[in-house]
């Protein structure tokens, strides 16, 4: 029995084939599949043309048992969810009944991939970010918002937009000197902070302004105080999002409560750090990084509408012994 694990992001959709007895046998990567940021329609498509490849690359016939779990970016609402297999099954020629395609959040599969069809809570923070909860069937959500609306606090791009203010208020004299402008000129080869003028408005993109809050790590590594107020403060939030979360869904369970923080963002351990204190009031929570990629969760789906409790999940997709040799379908 294959399982085909499908993460389509916003800026790309990664793909793992897995067999019950053989283990992982197979990956591919394709371009993004969030339909808000392009349309359902090449959403539906840039998926069936991934089961297409998969039936190719590893030889399955139309009568081989073969599930698909989907968690997709932009698909937060049950809605868009059902419409979504709608534009799946008008376009695509693959047929799947309703057991045998699951489609979720991308959010739900990063907290998946950790916590193997577990309850939990995620924060997730790369570009952008959104704190998830799950909890008996019951999904409840922090922000994710976007970044004109609030500036998606947490993010990459939050942490990128701060860093820029520091600096042009430095350069206007309202704010302290800050070691992230030196960083900055050295780091984008210019000469003068007013150059990152054009850089930043002429193509605006989300990931180039997220880009920048790589210099507030490089800052807060050389005690800048600026950098360190930043970071201080985005830990904050991250935790208070969290901590919502569970007033709302947890406050009333007995037992430890997994929070995963995953995202290029807790790939610094100064803010890891920062965020585990901040939730230390709640003993109860278990804070851990993400140490597997979100794709292994739209497996997990699969298994566990088929009835796997967390415990045998984890087991079957840990156990090397019966891991297959991944062939790359790149």
């Amino acid at each position: 029995m294959y399982i085909l694990g499908v993460d389509g992001g916003g800026t790309k959709t990664k793909a793992l084939l897995f067999h019950k007895t053989e283990g992982f046998v197979w990956e591919t990567e394709a371009e993004a599949a969030n339909p808000h940021s392009t349309s359902f329609t090449h959403s539906a498509k840039v998926v069936s043309q991934i089961i297409s490849k998969a039936c190719e690359h590893n030889y399955l016939s139309e009568n081989t048992d073969l599930s698909v779990g989907l968690g997709v970016a932009g698909l937060g609402r049950e809605a868009d969810q059902k419409k979504w297999l709608e534009y799946f099954r008008k376009t695509s020629p693959h047929r799947f009944s309703g057991n045998e395609i699951v489609v979720e959040h991308d959010g739900t599969i990063a907290l998946y991939s950790e916590t193997f069809g577990a309850d939990g809570i995620v924060s997730i923070c790369g570009t952008g970010a959104i704190t998830l909860g799950i909890h008996q069937s019951k999904t409840a959500r922090v922000g994710g918002w976007g970044h004109v609306i609030g500036g998606d606090p947490g993010s990459g791009y939050d942490v990128g937009s701060q860093a820029l203010i520091a600096v042009f208020n430095e350069l206007d004299g309202l704010g302290p000197e800050t070691a992230l402008t030196d960083l900055i000129l050295n780091g984008e080869e210019i000469d003068r902070i007013e150059e990152l003028v054009p850089i930043i408005y002429q193509h605006f993109e989300k990931q180039r302004v997220a880009a920048f809050a790589n210099y507030v790590f490089q800052a807060a590594e050389m005690k800048d105080e600026i950098a360190i107020k930043i970071i201080q403060e985005t830990a904050e939030q991250i935790a208070n999002r969290g901590q919502v979360l569970f007033e709302r869904l947890f406050q009333r369970t007995d037992g430890a409560v997994s929070f995963v923080l995953a995202g290029g963002i807790f790939q610094n351990d100064f803010i890891v750090e920062k965020v585990k204190a901040e939730l230390a009031a709640i003993p109860s929570l278990n804070v851990l990084t993400s140490q597997n990629s979100p794709v292994i969760g739209s497996i997990v789906l699969v298994l566990k509408q088929q009835g796997y409790l967390p415990e045998q999940i984890k087991k079957m997709l840990s156990d090397t012994g019966r891991r297959g040799a991944i062939n790359e379908g790149l």
